[in-house]
Order: C-alpha cells, then sequence, then structure tokens
C-alpha cells in the first residue's frame, strides 16, 4: 500500500468529522493509515474563504514569517487522495497546489511532506469572514482531543463568530 500525507488545519482535522464524512460519501475510512498532531511553520490564519456548505467562514492559511499553526497530520493509502480533494472542493474552493510542504510531527519532531490545501479569497478581500459558532466548536473540539498546546486554544476559543 502506497501511503501519502495531508495536514489539516480547519474542521478536517475533527476525526469524527472526517470519518464520518468518508463513509458518508462512499470512501473507506480504513484507508487513513494513522492521524497524528503536526505542525507547519510560516503559515497563519486568514479569515477570508465564505462556505456555503458551512454557512459562514472557514479556516484558510496565508504566508507569515514567525508564525505555526498546529493541526492534523493524516496518512492514508493514496487512493483516498481523490476523496479529500472532493471533500476540500479542489481546485475550485481550496487547492493543495502542486507540492507538498514540510510539515513537522509532534510525536517525534520528524518532517514529512503533505499536501496542504489553502483557499483563495472568495469576498473580494475581505478578511473578516467568521466563522459559526458550530464550525469554531468543530475546530476547538479537534484541538482538544488531539492535546494542542494552551496557548494555542486559547487562540481558537478566542476566534470571533458569525
Amino acid at each position: 500500500m502506497a501511503t501519502d500525507f495531508v495536514f489539516f488545519y480547519g474542521s478536517s482535522m475533527n476525526r469524527s468529522d472526517l470519518r464520518s464524512w468518508l463513509e458518508a460519501n462512499g470512501y473507506d475510512s480504513s484507508l487513513v493509515a494513522d492521524s497524528e498532531p503536526a505542525r507547519v511553520e510560516g503559515y497563519d490564519f486568514v479569515w477570508n474563504y465564505y462556505s456555503s456548505g458551512k454557512a459562514g467562514g472557514t479556516a484558510n492559511l496565508e504566508r507569515k514569517e514567525g508564525s505555526t499553526v498546529w493541526g492534523l497530520l493524516v496518512e492514508f493509502d493514496d487512493h483516498l487522495l481523490k476523496a479529500f480533494d472532493r471533500r476540500m472542493g479542489h481546485p475550485t474552493f481550496y487547492s493543495r497546489g502542486e507540492n507538498r510542504v514540510p510539515v513537522q510531527r509532534i510525536s517525534d519532531g520528524k518532517t514529512v511532506f503533505a499536501w496542504l490545501y489553502l483557499a483563495g479569497s472568495n469576498k473580494r478581500g475581505r478578511r473578516d469572514i467568521w466563522p459559526t459558532r458550530d464550525y469554531k466548536k468543530l475546530v476547538l473540539d479537534a484541538a482538544l482531543f488531539w492535546e494542542f498546546p494552551g496557548d494555542y486554544i486559547e487562540k481558537i476559543k478566542s476566534w470571533q463568530t458569525a
């Protein structure tokens, strides 16, 4: 089995939400080999994307030196890449681009290269497209489950909501 990696930082890092979506859409969730906390350097959150499916803003990232985003590194059978593309709306809504990015696993400090989905702004440069309370709760629940650092959890708690 050939495996690949993806780094999720929004609602997709909520393991139960991700598995439920995979199964509801006819994908075998057992093809997810492993999931573990990780971080990507040089990015930060930007609230510039509106999701009609979530009825509010959804997490997006932009390059920002000195910043770190925590998330979920998912190792999966490479057959699932098309499933993740579908979930993220690649390439129309969120795009994974052409190259993987370096992501640091927390468990052993090793760097792996993973797909990272980024959205283009869809609200004419606005940066105040806040998430719903439900979306924020999905992300916060995942951060608590994966035991992200306290200051990072506080950052999520401080997100404004619509």
